[in-house]
């Protein structure tokens, strides 16, 4: 009998730390298709599923054409002039999770260069959050039966905060905490660069059906910590973070908070996870990630090097027929994981496909279309997700459909 209550502990435990280190959420926004919207059952496809959303299928874009952080696509959120909250600003999702007891939530984001922070008012809500329950918010109190929220936002000039909804609230409205620099100072969302969010949300826990204050919420803004809120109370019921929010729109109450002139924001490897170090934005040096240029193979059969059109200039690679390859030797890979492999590519051909492998061709890591892009002048970014052990290979790129030049590759860490 001992022994079977044993086995039992021991099985709960197991599954514990099996789900306290599943596989996380992430989103690179690679599909589908440039200048599609981004509608609810798109992001279904793509393993995000939540029962409703707002603006999705009408103000957001996938954009293949501007700007991106990793990959060659990024989503673009639009926010029009004179317009406020979730039915005409923005959009919004409550995307589920499985529900746990602590969080951690990564973005990156990019705002338009001639973003509008509000008309003679300031403040909107950026991104996604982190929430559980019933999700109180937008002034009603939170009683820790029914949820909380914990959002990012703007304020006048971009000032950047947390704003979070807990039992505790000073008034009718929840709290919020400016992000602050190793030296004190304020943060301020730039316009037109790409910075990263990183949110951790500890739930509080319960003790005969009253909330103890040890709550927590932390944010880093570029890797580094930017506000650290503790002694949180959340919840007196046995809520748990299970969604990852997805709410940004301006708004304030009235259209004094509105933007002055139609505003984007567009928004990059997204990943949720209870496991920080699945967060490869908080190692040190970041997540890793190495550009090739394709020029510099260090052995090859049947191509050739050739000036580039491409931006940035110099050479690529070119004269690829089916069965031509080139290899990379001595790459390090310092941490096994999930990655983002990318590859800059050109033709005017139909089928092209690339085939990554490492050692000599003995393992594949994954292949990859190569789509027409109307000329050998007209170059594209295209990315697949490849699995990859630690250690040091020779990669190969492999044409298995030639017909198509290629300027550089890129592999990055996603987790």
């Amino acid at each position: 009998m001992k022994k079977l209550v044993s086995l039992i502990v021991l099985l709960l435990l197991l599954t514990d730390a099996g789900a306290a280190f599943a596989a996380p959420k992430i989103n690179t926004f690679e599909r589908p298709a440039r200048g599609s919207a981004y509608t609810l059952s798109q992001w279904a496809l793509d393993g995000w599923s939540a029962p409703w959303d707002n603006g999705m299928s009408t103000r957001t874009w996938i954009d293949g054409y501007n700007f991106n952080h990793s990959g060659g696509q990024s989503l673009r959120v639009f926010y029009p002039q004179g317009q406020i909250d979730p039915p005409n600003s923005g959009a919004q999702a409550p995307f589920e999770v499985t529900p746990g007891r602590e969080y951690y939530l990564s973005y990156w984001v990019r705002f338009s260069s001639d973003y509008s922070w509000g008309t003679t008012e300031f403040a909107g809500k950026l991104g996604l959050g982190l929430a559980g329950g019933g999700a109180c918010s937008g002034g009603i109190p939170c009683t820790g039966y029914n949820g909380f929220t914990s959002r990012m936002i703007w304020r006048s000039g971009g000032q950047a905060a947390i704003y979070y909804y807990h039992m505790d609230d000073a008034g009718q409205y929840g709290d919020y905490a400016v992000l602050k620099n190793a030296n004190g100072s304020d943060i301020y969302y730039p316009k037109g660069t790409w910075v990263n969010i990183v949110q951790r949300l500890k739930v509080n826990t319960v003790t005969g059906g009253n909330a103890n204050p040890d709550g927590e919420i932390q944010i880093w803004y570029n890797g580094v910590s930017a506000a650290n809120i503790t002694g949180l109370r959340f919840v007196r019921n046995a809520d748990l973070v299970d969604k990852a929010y997805f709410s940004s729109f301006f708004g304030g109450a009235t259209s004094s908070f509105a933007p002055a002139n139609d505003s984007y924001v567009w928004y990059d490897d997204l990943k949720v996870s209870t496991n920080r170090a699945d967060i490869c934005e908080l190692s040190a040096g970041g997540c890793y990630a190495r550009t090739f240029q394709a020029e510099d193979y260090t052995s090859m059969s049947g191509v050739m090097k050739e000036t580039t059109p491409d931006t940035g200039g110099g050479q690529d690679v070119g004269g690829i027929d089916s069965q031509d390859w080139i290899a990379f030797g001595n790459v390090q890979i310092p941490r096994t994981g999930t990655y983002l492999v990318e590859y800059r590519v050109a033709t005017p051909n139909n089928n092209g496909k690339i085939s990554l492998d490492i050692n000599s061709g003995a393992t594949v890591l994954g292949e990859i279309d190569v789509p027409n892009t109307g000329s050998f002048a007209s170059y594209r970014t295209v990315s697949h997700v490849v699995q990859m052990t630690a250690g040091t290979y020779q990669f190969g790129l492999y044409a298995v459909t030639g017909g198509f030049d290629i300027n550089w590759w890129k592999i990055t860490q996603l987790y």
